[in-house]
């Protein structure tokens, strides 16, 4: 059985360190884990970052501000939170974003990975660790080659990319090299609450709900609507992150995703499903990207084989949800 602090778990407590905790994953893993008998929540978080996903766990969770560029906060965090487990779940995350600003997403994704596994290494070296990847890492793949499974190549074709496979080997390095305890996931696309409106469903339920608060004209704009995605709700994401550092082996790699593929044109429909009033659906050249690759789903095998997780919630009640959470957002003024 694993110790932590000498304590089987299920005993007195496992502290867990969370960077990225403001972010949809990292809040989502909070409210999971504070649920749990006998964890304790570490999170690291800049001093500029939006409080609003995880002000309701105030007094739930002991908060450590710092900069994951900056070395010396990190491992001072580390150094006072004394974790069992770490998520690394900091990041610049928007694939986009990283064409305008490569050195930036470089060095938080990069720099600020080896950050957290220096301090951990020095300051936590019986530690489980997470370290938080994406599909972006595979790059362009052909409708043949789906379900990608763990061993496909990586061919990344964004900054974003490029920065998550380093970060990645760097933890697969220390894992080697120092006998530290890191797993590795490349995740799909993951939904919930808190993520704002870049994510294709939180988009359109954004705009169906502007609608109806006579703040957008009847009309849904789009892109791509024959591409098809491999969607998780964050909720099931947390899950499956805890069974993760209980089963995972060191070293590994796991994808995490719910292995099925969505039609986006069929998402926009179950939003207008549940919309109240009627909308028309137009698409907008500034939503098409110069490349977009037709199917995108992930073989989630490997992590339901070690883990025994099964997502749980469906696209369906992943709109509906979304659909309630922009609505609440709109009347309270947001």
């Amino acid at each position: 059985m694993v110790q932590y602090h000498g304590q089987a778990y299920g005993g007195e407590f496992v502290r867990v360190f969370i960077t990225g905790i403001t972010g949809p994953v990292g809040s989502a893993l909070a409210d999971y884990l504070v649920a749990l008998p006998g964890v304790e929540v570490h999170a690291f978080k800049r001093w500029r970052s939006d409080t609003r996903p995880i002000a309701h766990l105030a007094g739930r969770i002991t908060l450590h501000e710092g900069d994951i560029e900056d070395p010396y906060s990190v491992m001072r965090a580390v150094e006072r939170a004394a974790p069992d487990r770490v998520y690394h779940l900091a990041a610049q995350s928007y694939p986009s974003e990283s064409w305008d600003a490569p050195i930036v997403t470089m060095r938080t994704n990069v720099e600020g990975t080896i950050n957290v596994l220096e301090a951990v290494r020095r300051h936590a070296p019986r530690a489980r660790v997470h370290l938080a990847g994406t599909s972006a890492e595979y790059g362009w793949v052909q409708p043949e080659d789906t379900p990608i499974p763990e061993t496909h190549p990586t061919r990344p074709l964004s900054p974003y990319g490029v920065s998550k496979v380093a970060a990645g080997l760097s933890g697969l390095q220390y894992a080697a090299n120092y006998g530290m305890h890191v797993v590795v996931t490349r995740s799909f696309n993951h939904v919930g609450p808190h993520q704002g409106d870049r994510c294709a469903i939180q988009t359109f339920c954004r705009q169906m709900a502007l609608i109806e608060y006579d703040r957008q004209e009847p009309v849904i704009y789009v892109g791509n609507l024959e591409a098809r995605r491999d969607f998780t709700h964050t909720r099931d994401v947390a899950r499956a992150l805890w069974l993760l550092l209980d089963h995972g082996a060191p070293g590994e790699i796991y994808n995490l995703c719910s292995g099925v593929a969505t039609r986006i044109g069929d998402i926009v429909a179950m939003v207008q499903q549940h919309g109240r009033v009627p909308t028309e659906v137009r698409v907008d050249p500034a939503r098409l990207r110069p490349s977009d690759e037709p199917l995108l789903v992930g073989d989630n095998t490997k992590l339901r084989q070690t883990t025994g997780w099964q997502p749980q919630i469906t696209v369906p009640m992943i709109v509906e949800e979304l659909m309630a959470y922009w609505r609440e957002r709109l009347a309270s003024g947001g």
